[in-house]
């Protein structure tokens, strides 16, 4: 199951690295810009959850493996938009497409790697606190992208998100309750909230406001 659990941690960070790296071309940034704004997506929310829930220091200067993968993912995404810039700029509803895709794979696994942490450290007693850590987990990296990045954050916004990151992982303590295994619980929530926050992006769904 550890490796398991390794594994999605792994495939969030390049996810939410690359989504943050493509903001960071998209506000023209320079190389060292792209690479913040990626390595801040892909940890922003997981310093969030361990400050809150007291894992000192958070887990992200825990080992360097997992900020040289986001590195090297933010870097790599810079070198394609540079050797495609022009098709880039030209292309930019089709990169944002892409964008959320990805941003939406890493919303899944964090919102339910972020739950299983809090579950972890002793507080799988408190459903409440484990699906506003999971959605803290989600989305705190994009809120702090977009905030860098000087655009209203996605989640206040543009369709469905931190409710998709809530429902997701309302629905992995379900799995849980009902006595799934921890990897199909896993593997389905993080489909329950990739396919809300998909269907959202290409239905256009949004929560009221007022204009």
């Amino acid at each position: 199951m550890e490796k398991l659990f390794n594994i999605m941690e792994l495939l969030g960070i390049i996810a939410f690295t690359i989504s943050g790296a493509m903001v960071g071309i998209e506000k023209k940034m320079d190389l060292f810009g792209v690479m913040f704004l990626g390595i801040t997506t892909a940890f922003g929310g997981g310093i969030i959850r361990d400050i809150m829930l007291g894992n000192l220091p958070p887990a992200m200067f825990e080992s360097h493996r997992n900020i040289e993968i986001a590195a090297g993912t933010a870097l790599l995404v810079f070198i394609i938009g540079y050797l495609t810039r022009e098709y880039y700029s030209r292309h930019l509803d089709m990169i944002e497409t892409i964008n959320n895709v990805f941003d939406a794979v890493g919303l899944g696994i964090f919102t339910t790697t972020g739950i299983q942490i809090a579950i972890n450290t002793g507080y799988g007693y408190n459903k409440f606190l484990l699906v506003c850590l999971g959605m803290i987990t989600g989305v705190g990296g994009g809120l702090l992208r977009d905030i860098i990045a000087a655009r209203t954050p996605v989640i206040f916004a543009k369709h469905i998100y931190a409710v998709a990151s809530i429902v997701g992982g309302m629905s992995y303590l379900w799995f849980l309750d009902i006595d799934f295994q921890q990897s199909s619980a896993m593997t389905l929530s993080i489909l329950v909230t990739f396919i809300i926050r998909i269907l959202s992006t290409v239905k256009k769904w949004n929560l009221p406001r007022i204009n």
